[in-house]
This record gives C-alpha cells, sequence and structure tokens, in this order.
C-alpha cells in the first residue's frame, strides 16, 4: 500500500533525479564552453518557467476559474493563432528568439536549442501539474475553506462566553425568562439579549442555516455555537418560545451527534428536552451522563429538579437534591427539596381525604426546607406567593397551612413586599 509519506519521497526523488540528469546534459552539451553552457541553462530555466505557468493556469480551480480561466482560455486561443502564423512563416519570431540562445552555427546546434526548449517547458508543465494537483490546491483549498468560514463564526463565540459567564448552569434549571434570573437586573439583561441578537450573530446564524439547506458540511466549531445562540435566546423569547425551543434541541441533537461526549452540550439538551415538557427523556439523558467520571456537579441538582414532574419519581428527586445539597448547602436544591416534600404531602392528603395532617413528615420535611430557602433568597417568595400556590401546583395544599403563612410572612417582610401583590392574601 501506497501511503502518502511514500509517494512525497517518490516524487522528490523523481526530481532530484531530473535536476541530476539535467547537470549532465548541461554539461555535456555545452562541450565545456561556459558560455555555451550558461545560454542552455539559461534556456532551460525560461522554459521550465514558461511550462509552469501554463501549468498553473491549466489547474485552476473554485475561485480562480472566473479569472485565470479566462485567461488560459484566451492564452489558449492566442496560442493557436499565433502559431498558425508562425509556422505560415517559417517559424519567424519564435525561431528568431531560440537562435538568440544558440551559440556557434556547429551542426545541430539550433536542433540542441530547440529540443531542449520543448523538453524543459514539458517538464514544467507537468512539475507545476501535479504539484498543484496534490500538494498546492489542497493547500489552497484548505486555507479558503478556514477564509471563507461563515461570517461572525469569532465574534459569537466571544458573545457565547460572556453570556455563559453571566448566566452560570447552576442557576438556569426552572427558568423559563431572563427575568426570573435575580443575578440579572433588567438593564444587564437588555444588553445581553442586544448582543445575542447583534448584527455578527444574526448573519452567523442566517448563514449557518442556508449552509444547512444546501448541504453543505457544517464543522462542530459552526454546529455548537448555533447550539449555544438558540440555547440562550430561549431564554428571552416571549412570542415564539416554544420554536426557539424547538429549534435549540435540533441544533444540540446535531452537535451531539458529532460529540456525543460533550457535557455541557448533553446538559443544555436535558434542560431544552424539560422546556418541552419532555422531563422523562431530560431525566433519563441526565441520569446517563450522571454515571460517567466527567460529569458536572449540577447534574444532580438538575435531575432533582427533572425529577419532581415525574409524579412517581419524587423519591429519586429527593434523593439527588440531597447529593447536590451536601455539597453546596446555599444551593437552589433547597428549593426542589421543599417542592418534592410538598408533592408528596399532597398525595398523603388526597390518599386519606385529609385537609391536613400535622403530624405528617413531608409537612414538616416541606415546611422546613421552605424555611431554610427563603432564608437565603426572601426575594424568592413573590414566586412562592403568586405561583407555587395555585390549583395543582406545589403549594396548594399548604396554602392555608398557618405554619406556612408565617415562613412567607417572615419572607415576605424582608423584602418588603407590597400588600397588592400578596396573592395569598386575596385568595384567603
Amino acid at each position: 500500500m501506497i501511503t502518502k509519506a511514500k509517494s512525497r519521497w517518490s516524487i522528490s526523488y523523481t526530481w532530484m533525479f531530473v535536476l541530476f540528469c539535467s547537470g549532465l546534459w548541461w554539461w555535456f552539451a555545452g562541450e565545456s564552453d561556459w558560455h555555451r553552457t550558461v545560454l542552455l541553462i539559461a534556456l532551460s530555466l525560461a522554459s521550465f518557467g514558461v511550462g509552469s505557468a501554463a501549468g498553473f493556469l491549466f489547474t485552476s480551480f473554485g475561485e480562480e476559474q472566473g479569472t485565470l480561466g479566462k485567461i488560459r482560455d484566451w492564452l489558449i486561443g492566442g496560442i493557436t493563432g499565433i502559431t498558425v502564423a508562425e509556422a505560415m512563416e517559417k517559424g519567424g519570431t519564435f525561431k528568431s528568439l531560440l537562435k538568440n540562445f544558440q551559440s556557434g552555427d556547429s551542426a545541430g546546434a539550433f536542433g540542441i536549442v530547440i529540443s531542449m526548449a520543448v523538453v524543459y517547458t514539458c517538464l514544467g508543465f507537468f512539475f507545476m501539474f501535479f504539484q498543484r494537483e496534490l500538494i498546492f490546491n489542497v493547500l489552497l483549498a484548505t486555507k479558503r475553506a478556514e477564509r471563507n468560514r461563515i461570517a461572525g463564526t469569532a465574534q459569537t463565540g466571544i458573545i457565547i462566553q460572556k453570556i455563559g459567564s453571566v448566566l452560570p448552569a447552576s442557576i438556569l434549571t426552572g427558568v423559563d425568562d431572563i427575568s426570573q434570573i435575580s443575578q440579572v437586573n433588567s438593564e444587564q439583561a437588555k444588553r445581553l439579549q442586544e448582543v445575542l441578537y447583534s448584527t455578527e450573530v444574526v448573519a452567523f446564524v442566517t448563514q449557518a442555516e442556508a449552509a444547512l439547506k444546501e448541504g453543505v458540511g457544517l464543522d462542530f466549531d459552526i454546529v455548537s455555537k448555533m447550539a449555544y445562540v438558540f440555547y440562550y435566546r430561549t431564554y428571552f423569547e416571549k412570542e415564539n418560545k416554544a420554536a426557539m425551543i424547538q429549534h435549540a434541541i435540533e441544533w444540540l441533537e446535531r452537535a451531539l451527534i458529532m460529540n456525543p461526549k460533550h457535557a455541557d452540550l448533553t446538559m443544555k439538551y436535558a434542560d431544552m428536552l424539560a422546556a418541552a415538557n419532555r422531563y422523562d427523556d431530560a431525566a433519563d439523558i441526565l441520569e446517563r451522563l450522571n454515571t460517567r467520571p466527567e460529569s458536572p456537579r449540577e447534574v444532580t441538582q438538575w435531575l432533582g429538579y427533572f425529577l419532581l414532574y415525574v409524579p412517581d419519581r419524587l423519591d429519586d428527586a429527593i434523593k439527588y437534591s440531597e447529593i447536590f445539597l451536601r455539597d453546596f448547602p446555599r444551593s437552589d436544591a433547597v428549593f426542589n427539596l421543599a417542592c418534592a416534600h410538598a408533592q408528596l404531602y399532597g398525595k398523603e392528603l388526597r390518599a386519606t381525604g385529609k385537609q391536613a395532617d400535622s403530624s405528617s413528615i413531608h409537612r414538616r420535611q416541606a415546611l422546613a426546607y421552605l424555611e431554610r430557602a427563603l432564608d437565603v433568597d426572601p426575594s424568592f417568595v413573590q414566586v412562592v406567593l403568586s405561583k407555587w400556590i395555585d390549583k395543582g401546583e406545589d403549594f396548594e395544599c399548604l396554602k392555608t397551612d398557618v405554619d406556612f403563612l408565617k415562613i412567607t410572612d417572615a419572607a415576605r417582610d424582608k423584602v418588603k413586599l407590597p400588600a397588592s401583590e400578596q396573592k395569598q392574601e386575596a385568595q384567603a
């Protein structure tokens, strides 16, 4: 089997042999006359250069076809016309030009000049032809591919890093809108949205989608950036959120087909599946990721949240949240534990037909974790009072509980929540 390395060596040896034979030929044809030898060497190099130029033109490809291709056609037509005219004039200009390289009037001197011109023109042509076809064209194609990469790729990468640093993975779970992230104020959110929908990113997305439709192969760098762009856009989208989530899922799937071991993209894929209410699929993906050594620590926190939406796996949700909480005592996993125990308490009440059960372990755990969570982040009481006590929500079973009211009142007092926003009191 001939390898690329062997092929290159054989080509190199071939041209070294040609150079060696040329040296012998120049010495022999020059008949020890330095003046004649120099003329023959000059003729050989000039002919080789002409042949190389012709080889370069005949091997033009891609973008070169629009310019060099036309020059090649003109040259072919011009050379053909000149050759016919020169033949009719018995040599004419070409003969006069070649005679300048002839030294002496010995028999056959002009024949040697003509033969050398023909031979070295052919050698130059084939030298350039094979170099271009085997080496130079390949390198040019690679460089052009790098140069013509989809516009905005580098700038998009910088923007993705910037957004990722502001929106760490540990706080994205369960957040439907950028306004729900307490670490991001409205002014900062506006700036992030502007860069995410900037001219560079829009151009990048447009060209990448067009290339995909045309069947152009996109490398992992492009595909992963598209996945990140659509993933982060879901946190800013309001009107077409479902469509944006689907776009993110599609690009994340493409990226993971190319690099199935990418942990961060796997987590974001699971997050988008959950956003599309596919919690079973999201949990399954994260549990498989959790068995891998490179699995991020946030995976257990995400599992503790996603499994809240899989009713028969609330015990697993508690298990994963407790694992994460041991390492990160002040994390959002406390809220997930409160919700899991509240759901289990609601199940108990529905099973027994009771309105309340002060002896329930799940009730005590739900209230204890909620109090602990609101002590760390009292502003979250607004979410608890506006969403979590609605019909079918986790804390519906506790909305009139005296201890629940004490905990939420204490948190509300800390953040001075206006009475007009106290949905709990209005419902009471």
